[in-house]
């Protein structure tokens, strides 16, 4: 009874921390524009909002020659993608910037480091360069290059006294990204088969070839898993700004869906990629499952916490993203993210799923959902339960 109760009250806390960090978050999304301008360059001074969207500022090496600044947004992987472009009186290109993203921080990073943003200084408004998405990143740079291409319009619409662009409008279904959340429903429903009691041949069976799909599919090919990054898209809202794309925000929200319907996690159990690459590891050597402490479960519920508080106050599912599935499977990342995948790699070899039982968040995020679910069954039990006669 006493554990119960301290479950609960650590539930109520974490809620109430969330939704802190959630606040906290809202308020400084409430910060100037100026303020990320300022951060184009250390050359520009009194900046000032010609309309929505566009902004004057002055050369600190020039005062003579102001600048005009224009932003743009265009939809990414993580939620919008906003970016800035300053331009003469005589519209050459002076500064290009990223001045906010929710993308994850180590594919912007590759965008940035491949020279995406190199080639627009010193071109004019009417003369952008052809540049091509960056192969890993596409969803990223495209985000890039299609907001630099609205501002530069957005600019050369001012300067010519015309209406200025609005928001771009959203571009053509991506066949791509359909069949992505077609494979996706498809494969939970296949996980709520081989689970299900119609199931006519071993599940042992089918939850292996279940796994080699997915890692093929989820992981391999499109290399969509959810994380806490996910969640954060999910609770912050940045989702209805739109995204480049929705596979990760729809397989977690049917693993949500699928784990209040049959009790069970099936997503770990039988579709999550890096967990069927552990244990393919951990047959060969005939390990055994790792015994999860008490210490251990709490530690990984904090960590995961402390993640998803970050990420909602700083507005980044970067903050949020530790989880080695970008480098397992896009070899994307940082260098302590590597150090950490190959330890679990090497790791999966002496015992069976080891990031999944002592250090993903997701398995803490569901031992969080499945406490809610028993406490609102509990309840529900407890309301529609006929009262004895007195």
């Amino acid at each position: 009874m006493r554990k119960q109760h301290m479950e609960r009250a650590a539930a109520i806390l974490s809620l109430l921390v969330l939704i802190l960090a959630w606040a906290g978050g809202r308020a400084r999304l409430q910060e100037s524009a100026t303020a990320h301008i300022q951060n184009i360059s250390n050359s520009l001074t009194n900046i000032s909002q010609v309309s929505e969207h566009l902004y004057r500022a002055d050369q600190r090496n020039a005062p003579d020659a102001p600048l005009h600044i224009a932003l743009a947004s265009r939809p990414s992987y993580g939620g919008p993608l906003k970016v800035a472009l300053a331009a003469d009186g005589e519209g050459t290109i002076r500064h290009v910037a990223i001045i906010s993203s929710t993308d994850t921080a180590t594919y912007l990073a590759k965008v940035v480091e491949n020279g995406i943003l190199d080639p627009f200084p010193g071109n004019k408004l009417d003369k952008l360069p052809d540049v091509d998405a960056v192969s890993g990143a596409t969803i990223s740079s495209t985000a890039i290059l299609g907001g630099l291409k609205e501002a530069a319009a957005r600019i050369a619409a001012a300067r010519k006294g015309e209406p200025m662009p609005a928001q771009g409008a959203p571009g053509p279904v991506n066949r791509k990204e359909i069949m992505k959340s077609m494979a996706i429903v498809l494969l939970f429903g296949c996980a709520l088969f081989v689970a299900g009691r119609r199931f006519p041949w071993s599940r042992k069976k089918g939850r292996a070839a279940l796994l080699t799909v997915s890692t093929l599919l989820l992981g391999i090919l499109y290399s969509t898993q959810f994380s806490l990054a996910t969640v954060h898209l999910l609770i912050s809202g940045g989702w209805t700004q739109g995204l480049a794309s929705y596979a990760a925000l729809v397989c977690f929200i049917l693993a949500v869906a699928v784990f209040f319907l049959t009790r069970k996690n099936l997503y770990c159990a039988t579709l999550c990629p890096f967990g069927a690459v552990q244990e393919g590891l951990g047959r060969i050597t005939g390990c055994s499952p790792p015994k999860r402490t008490p210490w251990m479960t709490w530690s990984a519920r904090l960590v995961a916490l402390a993640a998803l508080c970050a990420a909602l106050f700083f507005r980044n599912p970067s903050q949020a993203s530790f989880e080695p599935f970008g480098m397992a499977f896009n070899f994307t990342g940082s260098d302590a993210l590597f150090a950490m995948t190959l330890a679990v790699v090497m790791g999966s070899l002496m015992v069976k799923r080891p990031w999944c039982r002592l250090f993903c968040p997701v398995t803490a995020l569901f031992d969080y959902i499945g406490f809610v679910r028993n406490q609102w069954r509990r309840r529900t039990v407890k309301d529609i339960r006929p009262k004895e006669a007195p």
